[in-house]
C-alpha cells in the first residue's frame, strides 16, 4: 500500500496539485486532462479547483465532489 497524503494544495494559475505524502515525498499531479470529463468539469473554475483537501482515506477530494486516490497521485504524479 502506498503512503497517505497528509496535505495538498492547488497550485495557482495551473491545473495541478501538489501533494505531500506521509513519507515526506512531494508529488505534482496535473489534473488538466481530467477537467473536460464527467464530474471533473466542475473544477474548471479556479475557486472550485482551489477547494481541494485530503480525505479520510489519505487521498484527495474537492468540495465540488470529485476525488482522486493516493495511488493515482503517487504513481502518476511527478516527484518534486
Amino acid at each position: 500500500m502506498l503512503p497517505r497524503i497528509v496535505s495538498v494544495v492547488a497550485e495557482p494559475n495551473t491545473a495541478s496539485i501538489l501533494a505531500t505524502f506521509a513519507t515526506g515525498e512531494l508529488r505534482r499531479f496535473d489534473v488538466s486532462p481530467l477537467l473536460s470529463k464527467g464530474v471533473f468539469q466542475q473544477l474548471q473554475s479556479e475557486k472550485a479547483f482551489a477547494a481541494v483537501h485530503v480525505d479520510e482515506m489519505g487521498g484527495i477530494e474537492w468540495d465540488a465532489g470529485p476525488d482522486l486516490s493516493r495511488d493515482t497521485i503517487y504513481l502518476d504524479g511527478i516527484p518534486v
